[in-house]
């Protein structure tokens, strides 16, 4: 069998990663349907960084850009997907923690309020990676 990796970092660069059977990209280790949103915050009216989401090579080389579609759009707000970079961190035991720290090619996501807009609101994505994965995320963001 063979794996690949991809990897979803936060606003304070973590990341979270997915294991992916090639022969099987349906099936993988992740829990993300099935658990409660994530959570974020945001200041009301500033752009804010939501996610980041990468595929890193072992030498740190870009595997490609994950695709995403917004699912389900923010009701008091707007976001943003765009190519930009993320930092890498990736676990102790992992073989690409060599990458942790540097600046990587990744797809970002960015939140924006309405002007004045306090309270929640929340949005979700579809991700494919760039090896075919599907993913689901979902987020509360706390507007203050």
């Amino acid at each position: 069998m063979r794996a690949a990796v991809l990897c979803v970092s936060s606003t304070l660069a973590l990341a979270s990663c997915v294991v992916v059977n090639e022969n099987k990209p349906e099936a993988t280790t992740s829990q993300q349907v099935a658990e409660a949103p994530n959570v974020r915050g945001a200041l009301s009216g500033q752009r804010q960084l939501l996610v980041s989401f990468y595929a890193t090579g072992s030498d740190c080389t870009n595997l490609g850009y994950p695709t995403l579609k917004v699912a389900k759009a923010p009701r008091h707000g707007e976001v943003s997907v765009e190519q930009g970079t993320a930092l890498a961190d990736f676990g102790k035991g992992d073989a690409r923690n060599v990458c942790n720290g540097k600046s990587v090619p990744a797809t970002v996501i960015y939140y924006t309020s309405v002007a004045g807009f306090i309270g929640d609101d929340s949005v979700a994505f579809e991700r494919i990676g760039v090896r075919g994965a599907y993913g689901y995320h979902a987020y509360t963001i706390h507007v203050r």
